[in-house]
């Protein structure tokens, strides 16, 4: 889910869900938050979206302010591939928008997860040569980009400023989801893909953290245009990635619901399912990142929620991911900072913690009051 493309497939299961709870009368209301042992800051990001790419200056530098005002310790950063090497394998172009943000980031004390994702021109399948929501023809093609930025941003660079500020580095966005994997869901070309990009990263930045591509809270498509996040993983598994990565990433949507609704279809509860294969296959060790969370303000039928309602959600993510799943979670990121538009009957331009305006919402406050409580 990024920016202005994103999935209904919450939306969808809400919409389930309320049958679901409607007919056996369930109440959805959350225990209080708890009280958690230590500073949540090194584990809590925002991730403000591809839009941040390009702002102008002082906007930029105002979402940044506003995010590391917060008290959060990441911000996740998109590495836009089609636009960092958009005319040919030997074409780099870091500096029009990525080093702006990622100087920026380093600025305030920020760590950065990159997600690196989508293939330009050049490099994409025949099949999907009008978008860049593909996977590449060739694996190694996209090895070398996620090489090249390691040793740009890790902990080797020799760009001083922009030295060992990305940490973390989350490979393709939702691959187990039709719109930012065209024309269909690969987990084979996907696993080829993380098995070359792996050992890359880590020749240029042996300290880096790889993530797998963030799962979307999906289904299983007979179709093959979408794929369950835990069938997807089980799929990198079955294809030999296994020691391909670090840590494993989610989003683990719920909205309109609480991430606290015990349900098969909140893809919150589905994360848990997802340790479960990882657990199966050996990797009882490695966490599960959620690298985007929240809920839509708004009056989107179905899908958006109150201000209020976002502001207790912010608690319920942080005592289910923090608290219940403490035992396998890593970072948890909010998207977003800042709503994308003032449309509130458009679920999509309302995630943010603070209206378009700059104004806050509650849960900006709350997720503020998290961070500094625990």
């Amino acid at each position: 889910m990024r920016g202005r493309r994103r999935s209904f497939q919450a939306a969808v299961l809400g919409t389930l869900a309320v049958l679901v709870l409607g007919a056996c009368g369930v109440a959805v209301a959350p225990p209080a938050s708890p009280t958690f042992v230590g500073s949540l800051a090194g584990r809590t990001g925002v991730n403000p979206g591809s839009a941040i790419l390009w702002m102008n200056d002082a906007d930029r530098n105002r979402e940044l302010d506003q995010i590391a005002a917060t008290g959060a310790g990441w911000i996740s950063v998109d590495f836009d591939w089609n636009s960092i090497q958009a005319w040919s394998a030997s074409d780099w172009r870091w500096d029009v928008a990525t080093d702006k943000l990622v100087r920026g980031a380093k600025a305030r004390g920020l760590k950065v997860l990159a997600m690196l994702a989508y293939s330009p021109t050049w490099a994409r399948r025949p099949a999907c040569a009008n978008t860049s929501h593909c996977l590449p023809a060739n694996p190694d093609d996209f090895a070398r980009f996620a090489g090249a930025a390691a040793a740009r941003y890790g902990s080797n660079s020799n760009i001083a400023d922009l030295r060992g500020t990305v940490v973390a580095y989350q490979l393709w966005n939702e691959p187990n989801h039709y719109p930012f994997v065209q024309p269909t869901v690969d987990v084979a070309g996907y696993t080829a893909m993380l098995v070359r990009a792996y050992p890359a990263i880590k020749a240029a930045d042996p300290t880096a953290t790889v993530l797998t591509g963030a799962t979307s809270p999906a289904g299983d498509d007979p179709s093959g245009r979408d794929m369950a996040p835990a069938t997807f993983l089980e799929g990198i598994y079955a294809h030999g990635g296994g020691g391909s990565f670090d840590a494993a990433a989610h989003h683990p949507y719920s909205f309109p619901y609480s991430p606290l609704v015990e349900a098969h279809w909140n893809s919150f509860q589905q994360t848990k399912t997802m340790y479960d294969v990882m657990v199966r296959n050996g990797d009882g060790g490695k966490k599960i990142w959620g690298t985007e969370s929240g809920a839509p303000t708004g009056t989107d039928p179905g899908r958006s929620v109150s201000e209020e309602t976002q502001s207790q959600f912010v608690a319920d993510y942080f005592r289910g991911w923090h608290h219940d799943y403490a035992e396998f979670s890593g970072p948890l990121f909010w998207f977003q900072l800042r709503d994308n538009d003032t449309n509130l009957a458009f679920y999509e331009d309302n995630f943010g913690l603070l209206r378009r305006d700059w104004t806050k919402k509650l849960a900006y406050d709350e997720f503020t009051r998290q961070i500094a409580n625990t």
